[in-house]
């Protein structure tokens, strides 16, 4: 039986996961991280990306996006404290790409506003992009 740690995932609203997992891997903002059980303590910035949880005896992953937060460990528990969480299976590929060009719109025409407007253009369209690259991840992976 492998070994097995604790996750919990929780978005700005509620709890979305709870659990066990044989691992998990996360967007960093140093890059992809994987996190087995009995990893070192850590805290690090997490910056939009998809997060791939690794449950005991199932073949396929879930896999969530996430927009950002915060990922601590310590002892054998992984905690997620994130912005926006989605299941990839709420996720609607023809919705997010409309979302996906309304947000580059608003990138662009931010560009000529304030500071606070381009940034939260920018962070909208990173989640955007973090939501279409799960969709991605899970067509390239999908149950066959």
């Amino acid at each position: 039986m492998p070994k097995l740690m604790q996750v919990t995932l929780v978005d700005s609203e509620h709890q979305i996961f709870s659990g066990e997992v044989e691992h998990l891997v996360i967007n960093a903002s140093n890059g992809e991280l994987g996190i087995y059980p009995n990893h070192i303590p850590l805290i690090c910035k997490l910056k939009p990306g998809i997060l791939r949880l690794q449950i005991p005896n199932e073949k396929y992953q879930q896999v969530y996006a996430v927009s950002g937060g915060f990922l601590e460990v310590q002892g054998n528990h992984a905690t997620i404290l994130a912005d926006i969480v989605e299941r990839t299976d709420k996720l609607d590929e023809s919705r997010l790409i409309a979302e996906h060009n309304a947000a580059i719109a608003r990138v662009k025409h931010a560009k000529s506003a304030s500071t606070p407007d381009i940034a939260k253009a920018q962070i909208a369209l990173e989640v955007e992009i973090a939501q279409l690259k799960a969709l991605d991840y899970i067509k390239k992976h999908a149950k066959r």
